[in-house]
């Protein structure tokens, strides 16, 4: 024993000794390298100290809050709890369900299948979806026969009846004989007689069954039909030719009225946006674009908004938004503003930024009225800066993402209460998303109709039902309203209904909206790939156009379209009748009543019957024509039929815009028409001179357009020239021109009214034709007869009228007019014929082949139109405009203008630039149309007489190819620049060899202007083979094997660029 404590005794001691003497130097060499990583520790942060500290955090939100003198550590409204708390999970079953708010449970295994009893009592489920389509009730009632019926009772007879009662009569003294026996002493064993029940009527237990009825209503399979119907076939295929289906529908007898046809559900109402739209943009990470009330109390400084209506784009930049919301918001403007999306069609972009419109403008008074506030706004400043990414993960945490399980709407796991991503659309499901303020109900393009619909209940019955938030953080309906610079509130999370301005929407696959789209992590936007160019190598690229010349067969093609207006399906012709060719039927349209409306500013004045039909050129009208349908159709022998049928009366409201109306004025007709709409009719709108026939024909050829406003009184007493229009009797139009001897035609006639002498002299021009002089007559006929108050008259009882050939005039007449007769192109001495209608083609290659679109006249007929066009067809296209006419007797290319541009609008396609030689190229290829075109229909002419000129430049016998010409000397100081000459008529196979050269000298590619035709961009494929070999040193085979950027190099350093 002793020996064992010596020895634990010596072990303590080693120990003890060890740690002493060892251990300090453990200790110490420790200690040593502890301070030597210090030191280098603290030298490698020593240059901070020399290095001025860095600035980026002033251009942060914090530094521009700091910057400005606004605190920028604000308290956060948002709880910030690390715990993330998410909506509870729950199915929802819909009010036809046990439970519209039960747990998740896992779906009953031993679910009852439904098997389909008897084709006579079909399922009560109305919804049932194995039934039979093919069974059909034909509403028969068949009674079955009753085991218990009258026969039955009438056989036998009732068992009351046989049955004797039995009555026994008992006295006091009976009881006497009653003797009393003692019991046995030994135990005996007695079976009880037990009494049974009595086995149950089989005949009254089944008429007391309710379940059981007495009569069915008969089904037809169709089973018997089928197979006679297949014999009969097959009996007729073996001496008929006609294939099997033929015959089978040659047999078959169809119940069309039978057929129900399905009911649209569709609502407007469920498209995925509202008329007015208030977007919040904010986050850092993921940004969020999130609806939220449209009100001013909604916005602060610290977030970007977007303000959606059918109109205007409203960008409202934060002062303290962050670069990553204002970025985000920018790409959203412009998704919508390309792709019209959330209903913004063509829209104005306003940007309001507080900082910087210190003046509250137009377009910013209307922003605030639109969010109902007034100018007197005070500004919510922005919050914390540390808000926008405690906010971005509260409001995804209110995710709810539902997916349709059988008949409920079952939460997603895996995206519940998180951000979605775009792998979760799959094309055959059906899944709900609910943002608190938006609900979709998403919907791949193979999800089975039925899917949608039972979704779409659910989700409508989910939606009334309100929201309850009490189990997150924030209520994103409502979170607006809390975060920027505010004092702290509580909100309520929960709600019975959800509000108005609220989104309940129904998208399908390939059509999301991009209000949508921003709530997901990874949806593709193709805008922001940086694409990678592609190789090159061993391809030759062609820098020049290469268009070609219109196909002259398809141009010589003349349209025999006459002149129809479709109006709600209905076919109107001239206005008078129209033959539908499909369903041989004529439709006839008797006019019933013609009203009238004058636009005086901001109301309508009605005219009187006797103005009806006299239009003035600086005044707008609203014309309500009120007509009645006959149809017509014809006998098999082909005679019309006696059978009418007559339509209902309709009714089409005509509003006709002066040329020299004003633009309020138009605008103030557009609207008025909406107001006189009562009846909800059809609205046209007509331009004058552009008038349809139905237009023309409504006023019986009496349509006379004066000039100036009717409330003039210029016109009194003064000699006025109309210009005669239309070709029909029924269709004539008189338009006022300038009295002045340059607006005579030669292949018209003209009417001059003298209110004073009271006389109208009809001026027939040499090559008018006898329709126009006939219809010319008869206006002036009817203007003496009627005597309307706009000619005039004053007390004249009698007007003559007078008739004047061309080249025979009166010297009254001329001292009307003027003597002056070299003012306007007489016709007079030629010997061509006239009795032709001119052809009028527009050449663009805008559809990216060049192409020639014929102009129609309106009111085009059987008869030769001598002026069908109009100056303001060739203005108003899209400049510079290619058009060439075709007068039977020479072809006319028409050119237009570079229209002049600000220096900041001035773009690549310019004059100067790939626009211009685009312009050349487009020119040579009209060139060589009008010069084809010429010889496909002169085709023993060897010369072509088609001739070039310029817009504002247009020679004398060009202007007098339209009814009546306004020189414009705007345009012709435009073409004057670029060096052409006014009046020129350039041949076209002169110009045309001008522009096909393709050899130039070195000299002449080096100055400026170039020639004519000539590509800027490539100027070397223009040298000789000896200039080029000699400015580049290499052969132009050499040079097209250097990579572009060296070809390019090389250029600039000759001058060729």
């Amino acid at each position: 024993m002793l020996e064992i404590i010596i020895g634990v005794v010596c072990v303590v001691l080693l120990w003890y000794f060890k740690s002493v003497f060892f251990g300090q130097d453990e200790l110490s060499e420790k200690s040593i390298l502890e301070i030597k990583k210090d030191e280098l520790d603290a030298a490698s942060k020593q240059w901070k100290s020399r290095v001025e500290k860095s600035d980026a955090e002033k251009f942060s939100v914090a530094g521009r809050m700091e910057k400005n003198r606004e605190e920028s550590n604000l308290p956060i409204n948002i709880p910030t709890e690390e715990h993330k708390r998410t909506p509870q999970a729950k199915r929802f079953k819909g009010k036809e369900g046990s439970d519209s708010s039960s747990t998740p449970v896992s779906p009953d295994k031993n679910r009852h299948i439904e098997l389909t009893r008897s084709y006579s009592v079909p399922d009560p489920d109305p919804d049932s979806s194995g039934s039979d389509t093919s069974l059909r009730a034909s509403g028969r009632k068949v009674s079955v026969s009753r085991p218990d019926d009258y026969t039955f009772t009438s056989f036998y007879k009732s068992v009351e009846s046989k049955v004797a009662t039995e009555q026994i009569d008992v006295s006091l003294d009976d009881f006497d004989s009653v003797t009393r026996q003692s019991l046995l002493v030994q135990k005996k064993n007695v079976q009880v007689q037990r009494r049974r029940g009595a086995s149950r009527n089989p005949i009254k237990a089944l008429a007391s069954r309710i379940d059981i009825s007495d009569e069915y209503t008969e089904v037809i399979t169709g089973v018997a039909e089928r197979e006679k119907k297949r014999l009969n076939i097959e009996k007729l295929a073996k001496s008929s030719s006609m294939a099997h289906a033929a015959l089978a529908g040659l047999v078959s007898n169809e119940d069309f009225k039978a057929v129900a046809l399905k009911k649209s559900t569709y609502s407007g109402t469920l498209n995925p946006y509202k008329e007015v739209m208030l977007l919040q943009v904010k986050g850092r990470q993921h940004v969020q674009t999130r609806l939220v009330e449209p009100v001013a109390s909604s916005i602060n400084e610290g977030d970007n908004y977007i303000l959606v209506t059918p109109t205007t784009l409203y960008n409202y930049v934060g002062k303290y938004s962050n670069v990553i919301e204002q970025s985000r918001a920018s790409d959203i403007i412009n998704h919508i503003q390309q792709t019209g999306d959330l209903g913004c069609k063509e829209v104005e972009l306003v940007t309001l930024n507080v900082e910087n419109s210190s003046v509250m403008t137009r377009q910013v008074r209307r922003f605030w009225k639109t969010i109902g506030c007034d100018e007197k706004q005070v500004f919510t400043s922005g919050g914390n800066p540390e808000e926008d990414g405690i906010y971005e993960a509260n409001v995804l945490s209110t995710n709810m993402i539902y997916k349709l399980e059988g008949t409920e709407l079952v939460p997603m796991d895996e995206y519940w209460g998180k951000i979605p991503k775009v792998d979760m659309l799959e094309q055959t499901k059906v899944i709900v998303f609910d943002f608190g303020s938006e609900m979709y109900v998403w919907s791949g393009k193979n999800a089975p109709i039925e899917k949608k619909k039972l979704a779409f209940r659910l989700a409508k019955e989910m939606w009334e039902l309100g929201y309850d938030y009490s189990d997150c953080n924030i209520c994103p309906l409502n979170i607006a309203s809390i975060l920027g610079n505010r004092p702290s509130k509580t909100v309520s999370k929960k709600g019975s209904s959800r509000p108005s301005w609220a989104l309940f929407a129904k998208i399908t696959q390939h059509r999301e909206t991009i209000l949508f789209k921003e709530k997901f992590l990874d949806w593709p936007d193709f805008a922001r790939i940086i694409k990678v160019k592609g190789d090159q190598n061993g391809k030759t690229v062609d820098p020049s156009y290469n268009i070609k010349p219109c196909d002259v067969a398809e141009m010589l093609k003349r349209s025999n379209t006459k002149p129809d207006l479709v109006v709600e399906n209905l076919h109107l012709g001239r206005g008078d009748e129209y033959f539908d060719e499909e369903t041989k039927r004529l439709y006839e349209f008797e006019t019933l009543k013609i009203s009238v409306w004058r636009i005086l500013e901001n109301h309508p004045e009605q005219l009187d019957d006797d103005s009806i039909g006299h239009f003035y050129n600086s005044d707008s009208y609203i014309i309500k024509w009120n007509y009645r349908t006959t149809v017509k159709g014809r006998e098999l022998s082909g005679k019309p039929s006696k059978h009418l049928q007559a339509g209902r009366d309709r009714c089409i409201y005509f509003c006709w815009q002066g040329s020299n109306a004003s633009i309020n004025e138009k605008g103030s007709a557009a609207l008025l028409t909406v107001e006189l709409d009562h009846e909800k009719a059809p609205q046209v709108r007509v331009v004058q001179c552009l008038e349809p026939a139905v237009f023309l024909k409504m006023f019986r050829g009496g349509m006379v357009v004066h000039d100036g406003k009717r409330d003039d009184s210029d016109n009194q007493g003064k000699a006025r020239l109309f210009i005669m229009r239309g070709e029909k009797e029924d269709e004539i139009c008189l338009i006022e021109v300038p009295c002045e001897v340059k607006q005579l035609r030669s292949r018209t006639s003209f009417l001059l009214v003298e209110a004073d002498s009271a006389e109208i002299t009809v001026w027939h021009g040499a090559k008018s034709s006898v329709q126009i002089r006939d219809a010319a007559k008869l206006a002036a006929n009817r203007i003496a007869e009627k005597k309307a108050a706009e000619f005039y008259w004053g007390d004249a009882d009698d007007i003559d009228v007078v008739e004047v050939e061309e080249g025979e005039e009166s010297e009254m007449f001329l001292d009307v007019i003027g003597k002056n007769c070299n003012e306007y192109l007489s016709l007079l001495s030629s010997d061509l014929e006239y009795d032709c209608t001119m052809r009028l083609f527009h050449l663009s290659s805008i559809s990216r082949t060049f192409q020639a679109t014929e102009v129609l006249c309106p009111h085009r007929s059987e008869y030769s139109s001598p002026y069908p066009f109009l100056q303001t067809e060739l203005y108003s296209a899209s400049q510079p405009a290619l058009f060439l006419i075709d007068n039977h007797h020479e072809l006319w290319l028409w050119q237009g203008w570079w229209p002049e541009r600000e220096e900041e609008e001035v773009e690549l396609s310019d004059q100067t630039g790939s626009g211009a030689v685009r312009w050349q190229a487009e020119r040579k290829a009209a060139m060589q149309t009008a010069v084809n075109y010429w010889q496909k229909t002169h085709s023993g002419d060897e010369s072509v007489p088609a001739f070039l000129v310029w817009a504002g430049l247009e020679p004398l016998e060009f202007k007098n190819l339209f009814p009546f010409w306004i020189d414009r000397e705007d345009v012709a100081e435009l073409n004057l620049k670029e060096g052409k000459k006014e009046g020129a008529k350039l041949l076209v196979e002169n110009e045309l060899a001008l522009l096909s050269r393709t050899t130039y000298p070195l000299a002449e590619l080096l100055q400026r202007p170039l020639p004519e035709g000539v590509d800027p961009t490539h100027l070397e494929i223009y040298l000789s083979a000896d200039d080029f070999q000699e400015l580049l040193h290499m052969t132009k085979e050499e040079f097209q094997k250097l990579p572009m950027w060296k070809q390019t190099s090389l250029k600039k350093e000759k001058g060729l660029f």
